[in-house]
């Protein structure tokens, strides 16, 4: 048995369990108004066929066929332009396909997924020269003229420079004193 063959209400097949629910509660107003309704009286019909349509109660094919029913009984005694007609709501399309949904998905996740990879390459190109930047102040800062290591490079210098100027004057004083003195030569 074929799934929607479940779904049967007085010959018509429908789709879905909501669409055949609305066709048995058709079916089951249908059969109401044929218990309370005298269908020999025409007046009584034509209040009931205009009350349906304007309501738009009907709207599965079992309603549909009922109005087409009331309306031909109708036709015996009346004109044609008296008689409003059926409102008929045509069949929705269906949906798409679970297999086709999952193809435009895919197709739309690819699409996705190579925009991500560009702007990730773009990114780690900026952040690669970043980098480089970042390296190359670096170098340049500590090796420029101006740069830590060469004021402190320069600092140690003049601190020995100083030392051994100090260091000349201490001998000369000690090597004029000796002379004064006499001593050592």
């Amino acid at each position: 048995m074929k799934e929607n063959e479940r779904f049967v209400v007085d010959g018509y097949s429908f789709g879905t369990k909501a669409e055949w629910e609305e066709a048995k509660r058709e079916e089951e107003s249908i059969q109401y108004i044929r218990a309370k309704t005298n269908l020999s009286d025409l007046q009584t019909v034509y209040k009931v066929y205009c009350g349906l349509v304007e309501k738009k109660t009907f709207t599965t094919p079992i309603g549909t066929a009922f109005l087409l029913e009331l309306r031909r009984g109708l036709l015996t005694a009346r004109k044609e332009e008296e008689i409003p007609g059926i409102p008929v709501t045509l069949p929705r399309k269906k949906k798409k396909s679970a297999e086709l949904f999952s193809r435009e998905m895919e197709d739309k996740n690819r699409v996705l997924a190579q925009q991500y990879q560009m702007k990730l390459r773009n990114a780690r190109i900026v952040a690669f020269f970043l980098c480089v930047a970042i390296v190359v102040m670096f170098l340049i800062t500590m090796f420029g003229p101006n740069s830590p290591l060469v004021d402190a490079e320069v600092q140690v210098q003049n601190k020995y420079a100083a030392w051994e100027q100090e260091l000349r004057e201490r001998e000369e004083a000690v090597g004029a004193r000796e002379r004064e003195l006499g001593i050592g030569q």
